[in-house]
């Protein structure tokens, strides 16, 4: 880390003792002056910690501290690296003075974490660690596959790359794990010119960014959360030509610099990923994709591919409208995939749920099931299944959006290094991981749609080897996705009050809204735009700026509503006859939702229906229900919610002990790759005495206690006799 040096002109100085080891003392102006100098960048955000520390003495940390908190750490995200450097003294303080309410994690762990769940730690030092290695051979896509090191095309593969070479527009349609991206980033090195790359998710981008640098080959990416240093350098690899293929999100192209910077270049093919986030009958409807077309004419209309695993015949044809392709080469390379079997296991009934969990803990009991990922609909409910498989001493963590980031990150790191077998999740997990050996895909429930459902299984068996796709299916399910198409559903007087409330504030003018965090307000925006009621456009730093066209036609607005409730009616009967049905072969039914009239071609089990003899799995209805841990004995394991042990005096300084001690043990790498927050604080409070103790708390796994066990131990015990000291005394 940098020297730190004063932004703030000796207000550090001030800083209370207890957290800067400081003299000044606290009087009641602090407490009352409640508005720090607003000035800019890492002063900004220095001067605000410091009055923030001096409130958090005199009066902890209350709900107006609280609110001054959550904005310093937006503040905090603006930051280059080089001024978190000079801030990490204040930040480190920050997260050490919150002893006194719902603890926080610190500001330089939550950027870490944040940074790894989006793809994006170590991604800037890969330009300095490789050469590039340019391709200067005849546009041929077999010399193009060998310059990558490869010496097979996957089906289809070829006919897509020849294609893009051609300069003919094409929709790729391929499973997933069916090798997509290598469809257009064999063209994308073909020449100088250059391929852009859209991509809905920042960690879709830096994976792919990652295996192609590390592979040599010249490519540049751009999003947010990115060094400002590390943006520079990719807009000027675009802009001066030695970037081939640049991968950027949608609202990217809001960016005038972004823009400028691809007015430089001659773009000879503009590959849309995730194609089906441009069609309203898709899973994962994204309105900033509509407006990739006009991007694509502002460019000189290039090649245009579209690529996707989840298109039936309806979104393929919309995304062929939607992105004006001209006379397109449509590859559907085949929705099977012959090394995963599907079975549907109905658990309805008396006690169902305690079944559905005894079947769960059984089927990963055995080791040929694991690694596995286990999909659940609600957060309650990854919460549950996490603690009933660690009291089946099973090696599971818990994933979900509502999780802090630095628990999501460490429980992805552990699940992708192998320290943990199973990660139990919501749909948040999966896009831009990568682990080729997943054995199992679990849905604990039945998914929203089979769109979404394909796509989660398809994360297992990516090595090409055996892999099982499990669905555990309750009647009672179906009430919860009914719930959710009613809550979503959106009704037109919710989207004209959203506008009165626009028009109140000037938007006839055009006024610029802060990044949607609401996805209510972004479904109801897109829908006006289509009615005719505004005028919506992508702006600088997310921001969406809206003009209202004092027109609009409330037929359209209602025919909108209307086709939007009625295609999740649809979804929602197709996914019900998936899981319910008890006649039709599992794989021909996945295959004929797709539109794939192929024969499948199971290279072992097909499913429940066509190979019930082995399935490997017990008549739920002679489960009994499994052994659940006691309350208190949950609590002692680091649960989650108000069971979360609040730390006081001797407990709270050990658990700054033990933060110190995991900075030092990361030895540079980011603190949840040892152990998040609340697993130190699970070990404050418990003060376990063993290793086999120590692992009983949560976000302790094998690896842990291997590496730092014994470390933690001895921190244990000299606290507690230090504590006994103190007592004596």
């Amino acid at each position: 880390m940098a020297a730190v040096t004063d932004p703030t002109h000796g207000l550090i100085s001030q800083v209370p003792s207890r957290v800067m080891g400081t003299t000044r003392p606290i009087d009641d102006a602090d407490v009352v002056s409640w508005s720090p100098p607003r000035v800019t960048g890492v002063s900004e955000f220095s001067v605000r910690a410091t009055t923030l520390l001096r409130r958090l003495e005199a009066a902890g940390l209350d709900q107006p501290a609280q609110s001054e908190l959550s904005e310093l750490r937006s503040l905090w995200r603006t930051l280059s690296a080089d001024e978190r450097d000079q801030a990490a003294t204040l930040a480190s303080a920050l997260a050490a003075a919150q002893s006194n309410g719902p603890r926080q994690i610190s500001l330089v762990d939550e950027d870490a974490a944040r940074r790894a769940l989006s793809g994006l730690d170590g991604i800037e030092a890969l330009d300095d660690t490789v050469s590039d290695r340019l391709y200067h051979g005849p546009p041929d896509p077999d010399a193009l596959l060998a310059h990558f090191g490869l010496d097979v095309f996957r089906p289809g593969q070829r006919d897509a790359v020849a294609a893009a070479l051609a300069g003919r527009d094409s929709l790729v349609v391929m499973p997933t794990g069916g090798g997509k991206s290598l469809c257009y980033q064999l063209p994308g090195i073909a020449s100088d010119d250059l391929t852009v790359v859209v991509s809905p998710l920042i960690a879709l981008m830096a994976d792919q960014y990652r295996r192609l640098r590390q592979g040599g080959h010249p490519a540049a990416m751009i999003a947010s959360g990115m060094d400002g240093a590390a943006v520079s350098r990719a807009l000027a690899d675009v802009r001066g030509g030695r970037a081939r293929i640049v991968l950027c999100s949608p609202e990217r192209f809001a960016s005038a610099s972004f823009m400028d910077a691809l007015a430089a270049r001659r773009v000879d093919l503009f590959a849309v990923d995730e194609a089906h986030c441009v069609s309203e009958w898709g899973h994962d409807f994204r309105p900033d994709y509509l407006r990739l077309r006009g991007v694509v004419d502002r460019l000189g209309s290039p090649t245009v591919m579209a690529c996707t695993a989840t298109a039936t015949e309806e979104v393929a044809d919309e995304i062929l409208t939607r992105l004006g392709l001209r006379d397109p080469f449509v590859l559907r390379a085949g929705f099977d995939r012959p090394n995963l079997s599907f079975d549907v296991v109905r658990i309805d009934g008396a006690g169902a749920k305690a079944r559905k969990g005894s079947l769960l803990s059984l089927a990963l009991s055995d080791c040929s099931m694991r690694p596995a990922i286990v999909y659940c609909g609600t957060r309650r409910d990854v919460e549950e299944v996490t603690e009933l498989l660690r009291s089946e001493d099973l090696l599971a963590v818990g994933y979900h959006a509502g999780m802090p980031p630095d628990e999501r990150a460490s429980a992805q790191h552990r699940f992708m290094s192998g320290d943990a077998e199973i990660v139990v999740a919501t749909n948040a997990f999966g896009m831009g991981v990568d682990k080729a050996d997943v054995r199992a895909v679990i849905h604990w429930a039945i998914p929203t749609s089979v769109e979404g459902y394909y796509q989660e299984i398809g994360r297992a068996g990516r090595d090409g080897m055996p892999a099982r796709a499990i669905l555990l299916s309750s009647r009672s399910d179906l009430g919860r996705l009914i719930n959710f198409i009613t809550r979503d559903a959106t009704q037109p007087d919710e989207v004209l009050a959203l506008l009165r409330r626009l028009e109140s504030r000037g938007a006839r003018e055009t006024l610029e809204l802060d990044p949607l965090s609401d996805d209510r307000e972004r479904i109801c925006l897109g829908i006006a735009e289509r009615a005719g009621y505004c005028r919506l456009e992508p702006t600088r730093g997310g921001r969406l700026a809206v003009t209202l066209t004092g027109a609009g036609r409330p037929a359209r607005l209602t025919t909108i509503c209307r086709e939007a409730r009625d295609r999740a009616w649809r979804a929602y009967h197709a996914v019900e006859s998936f899981a319910c049905a008890s006649d039709a072969c599992r794989r021909r039914t996945l295959l004929d939702h797709f539109g794939d009239p192929r024969p499948g071609a199971p290279t072992g089990r097909c499913c429940d229906i066509c190979d019930p003899d082995t399935i490997g799995l017990p008549d739920p209805a002679t489960l009994a229900a499994p052994r659940r841990p006691r309350r208190r004995d949950r609590a002692a394991v680091g649960g989650t919610g108000p069971e979360t042990p609040v730390l006081r005096g001797a407990d709270e300084v050990l658990f700054l002990g033990l933060r110190e001690w995991r900075a030092q043990a990361a030895d540079g790498k980011p603190a949840f790759t040892v152990a998040h927050d609340r697993t130190l604080t699970a070990i404050a409070a418990a003060r376990p005495t063993s290793l086999e103790s120590l692992a009983q708390i949560r976000g302790v796994g094998p690896a842990f206690i291997e590496r730092y066990g014994a470390d933690v131990l001895a921190l244990l015990a000299a606290s507690t006799a230090h504590d006994g000291d103190r007592d004596d005394h």
